[in-house]
């Protein structure tokens, strides 16, 4: 009796612990951790963390075969074209490479080593970012220069599921954390809405005022029409 006692009291602990979270589908781990570490107070907003700083698997084990070859050929880099250092475009990170461009494939993501630059993108997890009931791929891209003295910046990326085989993605930049060596910043995006497309005429893209201008923070400037959306990309501290 006492042992089936502390059993369920162990399980309603385990309960009680992911209360609030939303379930999440994590793909690569570490990733994830990662993320968790450098934006905690962001995650349990979102209610992707508890306040342990844990998050609750899903209970579907539902996923996708090749994430990478999938992003490599369907995403569009268009979420870094704000960054000026970014020269490589194409509609399609495969679009970017150049003939000395070097890639490797992985099931969860893929690297792209540019003559100037190095590119790793890992998909992290399925989540619901903004609680619309619709979920979302939750990418990681990691740009670095080649050169000594530059910043480097990843990008935290929300990617609409593909409906079909064919449709191309486009991602919205959820946060970027960006290091100047051993200085570094996170900024984050009130992402309300994900845009499926550029052209989609069904939901509107995210607006922005201001696109990472340096290591200035990024604030949503002061709306002069009550009940205005604004989205924009501003610093939370770390």
């Amino acid at each position: 009796m006492l042992i089936y006692r502390l059993c369920v009291l162990f399980c309603l602990g385990a309960l009680l612990a992911g209360c609030g979270a939303k379930p999440v589908v994590v793909i690569e781990k570490e990733q994830f951790a990662q993320m968790a570490r450098r934006m905690p107070k962001e995650l349990q907003v979102r209610r992707l963390l508890n306040s342990d700083n844990a998050y609750t698997p899903a209970l579907s084990l539902a996923g996708f075969r090749n994430y990478g070859d999938t992003l490599f050929h369907r995403l569009s880099p268009s979420f870094m074209f704000g960054d000026s250092g970014h020269v490589y475009l194409g509609d399609t990170f495969a679009a970017t490479l150049q003939p000395e461009s070097r890639v490797k494939h992985r099931p969860n993501g893929f690297s792209i080593n540019h003559p100037t630059q190095k590119l790793d993108l890992n998909m992290v997890a399925i989540v619901d970012w903004n609680s619309d009931g619709e979920t979302e791929w939750l990418i990681s891209c990691l740009v670095e220069p080649k050169t000594g003295g530059g910043r480097s910046r990843n990008y935290y990326v929300l990617v609409p599921p593909p409906r079909n085989d064919t449709e191309q993605l486009k991602g919205t930049a959820a946060a970027v954390y960006e290091c100047f060596g051993l200085a570094c910043n996170l900024y984050v995006r009130d992402s309300r809405v994900i845009s499926r497309t550029a052209d989609d005429t069904l939901i509107a893209p995210t607006e922005v005022q201001d696109f990472m201008p340096g290591l200035q923070p990024v604030t949503t400037p002061p709306s002069g029409t009550p009940g205005k959306k604004q989205s924009a990309m501003e610093e939370r501290s770390l």
